[in-house]
């Protein structure tokens, strides 16, 4: 596999990377075509060979297809672009990814409804698709660190709905931080108690949401998933977490229960979610202690670890 993943003993003692914890560099600066003559010159060895990455995985798989070999491949982290269907290039490119899609094992999903999505982008049967909830990134906290009362921070790079943020914020009412990428809100004059940040360092947003009173997660309308990142970490040290009801977001978010799901393009959802959650700390407290526990029994390294498992053992015994 590519993936660089050392959190889980589970999974060293299982999977071979071709990266090392002590290698220098960084995986995601790797080319394609070099993680894909890596992986391709070592695949004998292994029964299983795990592409992580889109490029990652068409470029292997298109190798193996090439050289008329068994690719013995199972894709993951395969995000599908917008549907473009009246582009040449794009139909072209669609049924390269199909043909190369056909001929793995089988794909793991980072949603459940991305399992339906790809598998009538690709044409192929739906249990050519299985959905593994990824991991947190940080272990959850003991105890939740200590908040702001009136604190809203939004945070995030790929298809955040900021603009829906800065028109919700001033109905809100209180302090709003929208933490966004390099290119994110261009030329954007903030309204009265919003401040906009731009590609802070990790530690500097760890921070706004450990500050946080309400974490906000409006997301564009995609049949991507996304925010999970975000999501997690938040959820991690038991924020309330209020977020677009999206592929992203509906296998992790019971609303009102450990969390808050609006509809996407609804300022007035966003805003009154937010104004309910910081007059009610209650609520906050037993959304966010819920979120926490979830993180802690269901979203560990271990556990997905434990599912990726089992996903790749099932598509492996199934060709086999």
């Amino acid at each position: 596999t590519n993936m660089a993943f050392w959190h889980s003993p589970f999974w060293l003692e299982r999977a071979v990377s071709i990266y090392s914890p002590d290698q220098p560099g960084d995986p995601d600066l790797t080319p394609a075509w070099k993680v894909a003559w890596r992986l391709f010159r070592r695949r004998r060895d292994f029964d299983v060979v795990l592409t992580m990455g889109v490029r990652e995985s068409m470029a292997y798989g298109l190798l193996c297809a090439l050289t008329g070999v068994d690719s013995k491949q199972v894709m993951s982290e395969v995000f599908i672009d917008e549907a473009k269907p009246d582009q040449w290039r794009w139909r072209i490119k669609t049924r390269l990814y199909a043909w190369i899609a056909g001929r793995a094992l089988g794909i793991i999903t980072n949603s459940s409804m991305e399992r339906e999505t790809m598998a009538m982008r690709y044409q192929l049967p739906i249990e050519h698709f299985v959905f593994v909830p990824l991991c947190g990134t940080i272990p959850p906290e003991p105890e939740p660190p200590e908040a702001e009362p009136a604190l809203v921070v939004s945070a995030g790079r790929t298809l955040r709905d900021f603009d829906l943020m800065l028109k919700a914020a001033p109905a809100i009412g209180a302090p709003v931080v929208v933490i966004a990428g390099r290119d994110d809100l261009p030329g954007i004059i903030p309204p009265p108690g919003v401040t906009i940040l731009r590609e802070i360092n990790r530690s500097d947003y760890l921070d706004y949401l450990r500050r946080a009173a309400v974490v906000a997660l409006p997301l564009k309308s995609t049949e991507r998933a996304t925010g999970q990142v975000v999501m997690f970490e938040a959820m991690a040290m038991g924020k309330p977490v209020v977020t677009t009801r999206s592929p992203g977001t509906i296998d992790t978010i019971r609303h009102n229960e450990n969390g808050w799901l609006i509809e996407a393009g609804d300022p007035s959802a966003l805003s009154e979610s937010c104004r309910q959650l910081l007059a009610d700390a209650g609520l906050r407290r037993r959304l966010g202690d819920a979120a926490r526990e979830d993180m802690r029994r269901h979203y560990s390294y271990d556990a997905h670890a434990q599912s990726r498992w089992d996903a790749i053992v099932a598509f492996w015994q199934k060709q086999r």
